[in-house]
């Protein structure tokens, strides 16, 4: 298994990676070198693979560069982006395998396929992909906001396809002459439907109603991916405080101080942005702690990879309207919340959902704009660009429209549809060790 970027990225698939090995299979993972501690936590002996996504999501390239009002800038940092750590994963992956030998399936994730798909044509094994949404052109689910109809949105998707083929056609071809593999014209999605390669669908079907018959078997949906509770307890036995080792970003459970806190009051908000870099941590404090004496409500803050001690943090926060922690479980803590603030990123909106919460999503990029739609489609949710949450009453008012009664019963309804975790790690699972039978 070769995982790389963020903890989002990876940690669905070390949920299914401890499923294989359980039902018997030789599983070896490779991950981003600074998500390393969070797999050895659960016992899987990870080796580093990639590059560092911690660094990379707080580079200049990111922050800056992606963001430029100068077009060519900005394409340029693109096309940096979307091969960046591809000469070390292919590397890493080679060596991974010749060092255990015997390999018959590479499994990825969304990011790093191109070099996984071109190293598993060069050493002729099977490949499967986990997808956290929809990447693969259809006439169900936009990429873009606002387009609506089958056949719009099928030229979106396929404009979209020309566009990443573009960005990454020259890194594409670099990675397979290294691997003695001759240049190719066809992109992605057609090289891996013709390699007869798995594109597992890890989220829940009943938010994309008609997508699994479009795609048909060789793109399976399981639902969303989450770590089971035994795992969850691993992650939890070192805890974790705001100022803990973002890299390693293991979970704080429910300790007494914070069991406490969510005693003496009301359900919370939950807000969280994951691995996302939050531009200026105290000013969005200080806009949490406004919408809540605005709204009347609480709200648990999860700093996650961002450090909110920084330029004074909390200071000037009123701590029983707003608490501040490190990263923690979900599944522990969403359930005694009433409402969730996030990223848009597919594992917390898979977390967020299942404790049938409703949402604002304050998304940065890539899926997370895609997510927001699709919650606002369904009633639950409603979205916002995240550097303007900290804008004056831009938060407040996207809570009012998410702390109605009609939308938390929305919200709860559609939770107890979706499919159980286990049952969507053990989809996954059956649908990699089918690969070659």
């Amino acid at each position: 298994m070769a995982l790389v970027g963020s903890r989002g990225d990876v940690q669905p698939a070390l949920a299914v990676a401890l499923e294989l090995r359980r039902r018997g299979h030789d599983v070896v993972t490779g991950v981003a070198p600074n998500l390393v501690p969070l797999a050895e936590r659960l016992g899987l002996d990870p080796v580093p693979l990639g590059i560092d996504s911690a660094a990379l999501l707080g580079s200049d390239l990111v922050r800056r560069d992606m963001r430029s009002a100068h077009p060519v800038r900005r394409v340029r940092a693109l096309r940096a982006v979307a091969a960046a750590g591809w000469d070390e994963l292919r590397t890493g992956l080679l060596a991974l395998l010749d060092d255990v030998g015997g390999a018959d399936t590479v499994v990825t994730g969304l990011l790093g396929q191109e070099v996984a798909a071109a190293v598993a044509e060069r050493r002729g094994l099977g490949m499967a992909a986990l997808h956290y949404c929809p990447v693969r052109a259809n006439r169900v689910v936009s990429p873009v906001s606002g387009v609506r109809g089958p056949g719009a949105t099928r030229a979106v998707w396929g404009l979209g396809e020309r566009v990443r083929w573009d960005l990454t056609r020259r890194a594409e071809n670099a990675q397979r002459a290294e691997l003695g593999l001759g240049a190719t014209r066809v992109h992605l999605p057609t090289r891996l439907r013709d390699a007869g390669a798995v594109e597992i669908q890890a989220y829940d079907p009943v938010l994309v109603p008609g997508l699994a018959d479009e795609w048909g078997p060789r793109r399976p949906f399981t639902g969303f991916l989450a770590l089971d509770d035994d795992a969850r307890a691993r992650l939890g036995e070192a805890g974790s405080g705001p100022d803990a080792e973002p890299g390693a970003a293991l979970d704080a459970g429910l300790d007494a101080g914070l069991e406490g806190w969510l005693d003496d009051g009301d359900p919370p908000v939950y807000v969280g942005f994951g691995s996302m870099p939050v531009a200026d941590p105290p000013a969005l404090l200080a806009a949490v702690d406004a919408a809540c004496a605005e709204l009347g409500v609480r709200a648990l803050v999860s700093a996650g990879w961002n450090d909110f001690s920084a330029a004074g943090g909390a200071d000037g926060v009123d701590e029983k309207r707003v608490r501040v922690v490190g990263a923690v479980d979900h599944a522990a803590v969403l359930p005694r919340c009433r409402a969730a603030v996030h990223h848009g990123g597919a594992g917390t909106t898979g977390a967020v959902l299942r404790a049938g919460l409703p949402a604002v999503v304050g998304w940065y990029s890539a899926d997370q704009p895609m997510w927001g739609d699709l919650l606002r489609g369904a009633g639950v949710g409603v979205a916002r660009r995240a550097s303007t949450l900290a804008q004056p009453g831009v938060l407040a008012g996207a809570l009012s429209e998410v702390l109605d009664d009609a939308t938390a019963a929305r919200a709860a309804a559609l939770g107890s549809r979706l499919v159980p975790a286990d049952r969507a790690v053990a989809a996954a699972a059956d649908a990699i060790g089918d690969i070659g039978r």
